[in-house]
């Protein structure tokens, strides 16, 4: 098959992998891929295109990128909107440059006119269309507080989430219960596939084998975003609290990027924590060899209706890969780290919850620490190795082609 994914922000080698990943174990499988991505790093802010360039087509790693020059923006506001419309106008064009036809073509839910612009071009082409739904706006947008339902944007963004839904020969969903809104949008649900997050888990089996840490000292480590529906502020207030308790006895590192975090970082030092350090956001390439310098590992996500249709954190898969206690802070109807016993499972914003958490974790034994880590790493090499994912999202493509032509 000749594979086509449209994305705004998954860029080969880049802090968001899940495409790059899945298109690498397409073509080890045998199938031509392509990604159209935006040129502008949504978060660095760094551009690779020079300025007279709309466009620019390489080759990396076997899959080839097509680099697209989209307005540049920072944070929330309308110039995100306006990179999101260019986007989509971008890889409209540099789509007809191309001398290639797609079998298939693969559009995200975010952006929604990346998602759009994906089943324009498979129409044309003739081409399968696969809507994969990351996050399933525009109600997550309300859910997070974003946008309103009321809002003129909200009711453009529901009818094109609606056509999509009509529109797909299939629909690959990060989240596991999303078949009842597909259907409650117009969509067939039986159309809708699975196809959570992954690891490989190569890049976890070459590192030192985690010993279970200090016994007098835990490492606290948050990698992920601080945007809207992260709570990362109970992380740093549950940080205050052990602080005051024994200064010595937690260190915490919060890596990542996003709208919250200087209103973080600003109550680390009104609260004068000298256990907390911020980092920049890394390649999810380096996310493995990040993490073993962490004893334990925290997701924390607000309470939400957003997490209704269940997880997609891609951090979760991350984190049970590397061998490391979870703690997770949030509300959702499926919770891996219950499910494989690897850590604990607390309700969401409430940052005396996640300090008590962590003092059992710390009044743990190295190795019992260790062998809670164990349970999460084989849980997520029988149920989230890309490998096998590879294989399942090419039937699931294989199949979505032949349902487009037997119209």
């Amino acid at each position: 098959m000749n594979i086509w994914y449209l994305s705004a922000h998954d860029q080969p080698r880049g802090i968001s992998a899940r495409t790059y990943d899945f298109a690498l174990q397409l073509i080890g499988l045998g199938h031509s891929v392509t990604l159209f991505t935006n040129s502008y790093d949504h978060w660095t802010h760094e551009e690779r295109l020079g300025p007279r360039e709309r466009w620019r087509i390489e080759v990396v790693d076997g899959l080839r990128v097509v680099w697209l020059r989209t307005f540049h923006y920072r944070g929330n506001g309308w110039q995100r909107g306006v990179n999101m419309l260019s986007n989509a106008r971008r890889a409209l064009q540099a789509a007809r440059s191309l001398t290639d036809v797609p079998d298939v073509v693969v559009g995200p839910s975010v952006p929604l006119a990346t998602g759009w612009a994906a089943a324009r071009i498979a129409r044309r082409t003739r081409a399968a269309f696969i809507y994969e739904v990351r996050d399933v706006w525009p109600i997550a947008l309300v859910d997070d507080g974003s946008l309103s339902r009321h809002s003129p944007v909200y009711h453009v963004f529901r009818a094109i989430e609606k056509h999509l839904y009509r529109v797909a020969d299939g629909v690959s969903a990060t989240m596991p219960f999303v078949s009842r809104h597909v259907a409650e949008s117009g969509g067939d649900p039986a159309k809708v596939q699975w196809m959570p997050n992954g690891i490989c888990s190569e890049r976890y089996t070459v590192l030192p084998s985690y010993d279970g840490g200090r016994p007098d000292q835990l490492v606290v480590m948050y990698v992920g975003g601080f945007g809207a529906a992260h709570d990362v502020p109970t992380l740093v207030r549950a940080a205050g609290i052990l602080y005051r308790e024994a200064p010595d006895a937690y260190r915490f590192i919060i890596v990542g990027n996003g709208p919250k975090k200087a209103a973080c970082i600003a109550e680390a030092e009104t609260q004068g924590l000298t256990n907390i350090e911020f980092r920049a956001p890394v390649p999810k390439a380096e996310v493995p060899r990040l993490q073993t310098e962490a004893d334990v590992l925290v997701a924390a996500v607000t309470d939400s209706d957003a997490y209704r249709f269940g997880l997609n954190l891609n951090k979760i898969v991350d984190y049970l890969a590397s061998a490391r206690p979870v703690v997770f802070s949030g509300r959702a109807p499926n919770d891996p780290i219950r499910e494989c016993h690897a850590g604990f499972s607390i309700p969401p914003e409430a940052p005396e919850r996640m300090a008590d958490a962590l003092r059992q974790l710390l009044a743990m034994r190295p190795e019992e620490r260790r062998a809670m880590g164990e349970l999460g790493r084989r849980h997520v090499e029988s149920n989230f190795e890309m490998r096998v994912l590879g294989r399942r999202m090419e039937r699931f493509m294989l199949d979505a082609r032949a349902a487009s032509r037997d119209w």
